[in-house]
This record gives structure tokens, sequence and C-alpha cells, in this order.
């Protein structure tokens, strides 16, 4: 939902990996054993679109990420 304080926990099973949405300014590691967190607020609904940024494994970097931020109601 947007307009409201969303809190994402990202961790990983398998190597490290970059999840990065560069229209909302995320950009937080999963790494294997650890939880990270990151908290995002939109004003705007729509699609946003990111990958996996780092070179962590083949074909990882098409590794497609697609938020969809909706009104509440």
């Amino acid at each position: 939902p947007m307009e409201m304080t969303i809190r994402m926990l990202v961790s990983s099973e398998d190597v490290l990996h970059s999840w990065a949405v560069p229209s909302l300014g995320l950009k937080t590691d999963a790494i294997p054993g650890r939880l990270n967190q990151t908290t995002l607020m939109s004003s705007r609904p729509g699609l946003y679109y990111g990958q996996c940024s780092e070179i962590c494994g083949s074909n990882h970097s098409f590794m497609p990420i697609v938020l969809e931020l909706v009104p509440l109601k």
C-alpha cells in the first residue's frame, strides 16, 4: 500500500545479492544467514522495477524485481 511505511526484511539462501529498485532509491544487500531490513514509503501508485545489481552468479544480473504500490482502499 502507498502512503504507508513498509518494512522489508531481506535475506538470501545461496549467495550475496544486492536488491535494488533505483526509482525508489532502494538498495539492500541480501546475505546468507543474515537478516537485513529496509523501509520505504511512496506517495505515488505504480509499478517500480529493479534488479539484482551485483555480479553474484550466472544470470543473476537479469533477476527482475517488481514492486506494485497501490492505494490502500
